[in-house]
């Protein structure tokens, strides 16, 4: 029984840890500064690069959660999909600066939930893009959300999913070990009177 106080103890310092990363990367994201108004051919550029760089280390958490079904694995990918959700938040600000690309969308938290609205799939439509680049990279934000995103959370609930029937199975196998125990004591009595 101390072993499972321990592990839950484990458990919960890893997960503050995480939700204490999580909060760190949205504070960086909110200091970072969004560049001027860039070329529009610049923006391109440096957008679909991070875009690249997300689907390399996304690519790489996934086959390293696949191999070894870890929970620091499901950790990092739990922050790259963070990282993921920041970056196109600030790529979205970042393009805003340039005229006639998005509509509403006037600061990094506008910009942050519209993000995290389309991942949402909600819309609600009053931050939308109106340009032409905007829309452009909205659309890959999405077709990106719909193959790396939803491929990551459903391996994270598949995962999380397995370990917690592992535990409802451990805690039955437990349970029952007990029950018998308490058969065995009280059949090794003896014979009832009759």
């Amino acid at each position: 029984m101390p072993g499972s106080v321990t592990d839950r103890r484990s458990e919960v310092r890893r997960a503050v840890a995480t939700i204490a990363l999580v909060a760190g990367a949205t504070a960086v994201y909110y200091v970072l500064p969004v560049p001027g108004r860039m070329h529009e051919s610049s923006w391109a550029v440096m957008f679909f690069l991070g875009c690249a760089v997300l689907s390399v280390l996304i690519l790489v958490a996934i086959r390293k959660l696949l191999r070894s079904g870890e929970d620091a694995r499901v950790r990092g990918l739990i922050l790259q999909l963070t990282l993921t959700v920041l970056f196109f938040s600030w790529c979205d600000e970042s393009v805003s600066k340039l005229p006639r690309q998005f509509a509403e969308l006037t600061s990094k938290t506008d910009s942050l939930y519209f993000n995290i609205s389309t991942l949402a799939t909600v819309g609600f439509g009053d931050v939308h893009p109106v340009g032409q680049l905007a829309r452009a990279a909205v659309t890959l934000q999405i077709v990106f959300n719909l193959v790396f995103l939803g491929t990551a959370v459903s391996l994270i609930t598949g995962f999380l999913r397995i370990r917690a029937q592992g535990r409802v199975q451990a805690s039955r196998h437990g349970s029952d070990d007990a029950g018998a125990g308490r058969a065995d004591t009280t059949s090794s009595a003896g014979p009832e009177p009759g």
